[in-house]
């Protein structure tokens, strides 16, 4: 094989949505160590797979996959893996985005991480890098604070950051027990893999890199985007409940985790009474009724607490080799 690194084949998978302008300089930059580059054009409505298929005549390790239908972020990376997974023997899969928003010279570095921690996915944090946020915007800054923080819960993860920086490298047989069922093929995408990595105890670790945001201006809407990571990450939260602690072997953070939810109902239900007879009836509550409501409560806070906290120390025995 032309450049393997460290006897490790190696396969890149590029998404790329009307990337015309960047697609050029973003592959012109990657390693030469990199076996096989897969540019998912998506679909785009400029001149993306024109610009293509001339780089593929001037790079032999370039592999174009043309989507005829948008299928997303998501959707145009898991085209490139099935393709990497069925056309090639690449061991190590990396993600690398169309835009040039990422520095490929710290994909070698990351390669070193992938291997000598036996990881099984390893991911680029713009957070640990001493210049994080000195270059990153401030509304990119409280964006990724505020979904990273979400997401911790959603997926697991509770010591990775930066969570959507999906640039990095993929272990072959990771992929191929991940359920891409379950995985959103649009903007979701980063938080709906992790969670999917997550119920196959995938050991993920960080790779500090810095922020880089090349010519490209953001289009990203922060209340929308908000909106619709609050509902992925409460999606990925009880997708990975069930099948981790209750689906593939039930375990005591599901047994307080559900019990506590159930204390809460009986909670909210006898307050919710408690006020239809003050509104309406005009009776005050005694103070027994009101501790009917109060004890349901503060033990509900007790029990998903303590499924939060087993949750949050099981993440060391999940994700080790």
């Amino acid at each position: 094989m032309r450049g393997m690194y460290r006897k490790l084949e190696t396969a890149v998978v590029i998404p790329c949505y009307n990337e015309e302008k960047m697609i050029t300089k973003t592959i012109k930059k990657l390693p030469k160590y990199i076996d096989h580059i897969i540019a998912v054009n998506d679909a785009s409505t400029d001149d993306t797979i024109g610009v293509l298929n001339k780089l593929k005549k001037q790079n032999d390790r370039l592999i174009v996959v043309d989507n005829e239908t948008n299928q997303g972020v998501g959707g145009a990376l898991i085209a490139g893996y099935n393709y990497a997974i069925e056309h090639t023997k690449a061991t190590a899969i990396g993600i690398v985005a169309g835009d040039d928003q990422f520095d490929s010279t710290y994909l070698e570095a990351m390669l070193d991480d992938f291997i000598d921690q036996s990881a099984d996915y390893v991911k680029a944090s713009r957070f640990f890098h001493r210049e994080a946020f000195k270059t990153m915007p401030k509304y990119r800054q409280f964006g990724n604070i505020f979904i990273s923080l979400l997401t911790k819960f959603s997926t697991g993860y509770y010591s990775i950051t930066d969570i959507t920086n999906g640039c990095g490298w993929l272990r072959r047989d990771i992929i191929e027990k991940v359920d891409f069922s379950i995985v959103e093929k649009r903007y979701d995408y980063e938080t709906s893999m992790l969670t999917a990595l997550s119920i196959v105890n995938a050991k993920v670790i960080d790779h500090a890199v810095p922020a880089h945001y090349g010519d490209e201006k953001s289009t990203i809407k922060l209340i929308p985007t908000a909106w619709r990571n609050l509902k992925a990450v409460w999606k990925g939260f009880w997708r990975r409940i069930y099948y981790k602690y209750v689906l593939y072997g039930f375990h005591p953070v599901a047994l307080f985790l559900f019990t506590g939810m159930f204390f809460l109902i009986i909670s909210l239900l006898i307050a919710g009474f408690l006020l239809c007879v003050k509104l309406f009836a005009h009776q005050s509550p005694t103070a027994g009724s009101v501790m009917l409501a109060v004890l349901p409560f503060v033990l509900s806070v007790q029990l998903v607490l303590t499924a939060l906290t087993i949750d949050v120390s099981n993440e060391s025995n999940n994700f080790k080799k």
